[in-house]
């Protein structure tokens, strides 16, 4: 039996308070019958047990709240200790982020720096910074990978009863990712290695996790030429969308469009800024009419949503990230893009050349391998071209005349 939630848990007492407190009002002015003493008995039974499992779940976390703050903080004096051994020359100079071979101790599981998984480095609550709905992150992947793609289809034929059919091709692509190497390098200084108040693993791992963040994000929503790396809607051209008093009308209609295309199923999720999602929570779904607004509940048109400023950035001249003149949504499937982490992510220290000596820091660096893949760029016979993904320009809705 499945073990009930603390919510579960307080619903179910709340309602057995309920049934209790109808008894007795019932039998107000008089004696409980032998039914109604039963009924009373078994109720109060439930509140009894309701609460019992409700506190043994509060000692459960807070148990578990102390072992974690336990863990964290023997992690971070084993952390400081490894790196201090590396200063005097003790040890490798590389941790790896999970154990390459059965008994290894320079991992990341062994010295308990930061664990990189998904959901530890990229939390969906940040603005600008979160993932779309339907994109997963998938670490540890090792060789070469190959998406078969069909390019076309094959036609029915009509003809006689023993005339020769016509012989039809099915054609085929194939789609390789392209692995870059991504990476960052954070010095830290040795008296705060030292400082058994300083918590340096908490401090190692917000600059890391900060920096991927923003790196995906930047990657994945900005519509920027990026050379690397890039997302769906890299360089794309835009198409136009009046988000006016007809904004929940066209924005239905832009996400059918990729119906057309033969996307019936999947998780659709629409980016945007914040002023624009401002706008449109104050945009009624039909003028004049009391049908609720174009993002309400958490969704855009009924759809998942997401907001980052990233989705209204380019390059300029000299290859800087900045923000553009107009207002751009986003639309995509985002089962179709693969992101991936390849191998292990290993972090390097380098406690003991002239270079790090001299300023008295410790460096820390951060090495990956990372490939970001549009899987829908042959489908329906296109020519490297994204299926799935759309761009589409905010402009102001066409003037009406009389």
């Amino acid at each position: 039996m499945k073990k009930k939630t603390f919510a579960e848990l307080r619903e179910q007492r709340y309602a057995a308070n309920e049934k209790l407190g109808d008894l007795y009002l019932k039998a107000q002015n008089r004696e409980l019958t032998d039914d109604e003493k039963i009924q009373e008995m078994n109720l109060s039974r439930e509140i009894r047990q309701c609460e019992d499992a409700m506190r043994a779940l509060n000692l459960e976390a807070d148990n578990a709240r102390v072992t974690a703050q336990r863990e964290a903080a023997s992690k971070g004096v084993y952390f400081r200790e490894i790196l201090a051994g590396l200063r005097q020359g003790k040890g490798d100079r590389e941790i790896t982020l999970a154990p390459p071979t059965e008994h290894a101790t320079q991992n990341i599981e062994a010295s308990g720096a930061i664990y990189l998984t998904v959901n530890d480095l990229i939390p969906t609550l940040h603005e600008g910074l979160g993932l779309p709905v339907g994109l997963e992150v998938i670490t540890g992947v090792t060789g070469d990978e190959v998406w078969p793609v069909s390019i076309n289809d094959v036609e029915m034929e009509e003809t006689g009863e023993v005339s020769t059919l016509n012989d039809q091709v099915l054609d085929f692509a194939k789609i390789n990712p392209t692995v870059r190497r991504i990476g960052l390098t954070v010095p830290v200084s040795n008296m705060a290695i030292d400082n058994a108040a300083f918590d340096l693993m908490a401090f190692v791992q917000a600059k890391f996790t900060i920096a991927l963040k923003k790196y995906f994000a930047k990657k994945i929503y900005s519509q920027a030429n990026w050379s690397g790396n890039k997302g769906p809607f890299s360089g794309a051209t835009p198409t136009n969308i009046e988000l006016g008093t007809d904004a929940y009308k066209n924005i239905l209609k832009a996400v059918a469009d990729f119906s057309d295309k033969g996307f019936f199923e999947g998780n659709v999720c629409i980016a945007m800024d914040r002023a624009t999602e401002a706008e449109l929570k104050a945009t009624p779904k039909i003028a004049g009419a009391a049908g609720g607004f174009v993002i309400e509940n958490g969704k855009c048109a009924g759809y998942d949503y997401v907001v980052s400023h990233f989705v209204n950035t380019e390059l300029d001249s000299v290859g800087r990230l900045v923000p553009t003149s107009d207002k751009f949504i986003e639309i995509g499937y985002w089962e179709f893009f693969a992101l991936q982490l390849h191998g292990n992510a290993r972090l390097t220290i380098d406690a003991i050349s002239q270079a790090v000596a001299k300023k008295n820091i410790t460096a820390i660096t951060l090495n990956l391998a990372c490939s970001m893949t549009d899987l829908s760029t042959y489908i329906n016979g296109a020519n490297n071209a994204s299926q799935a993904f759309g761009l589409f320009k905010v402009v102001e809705a066409s003037p009406t005349t009389a």
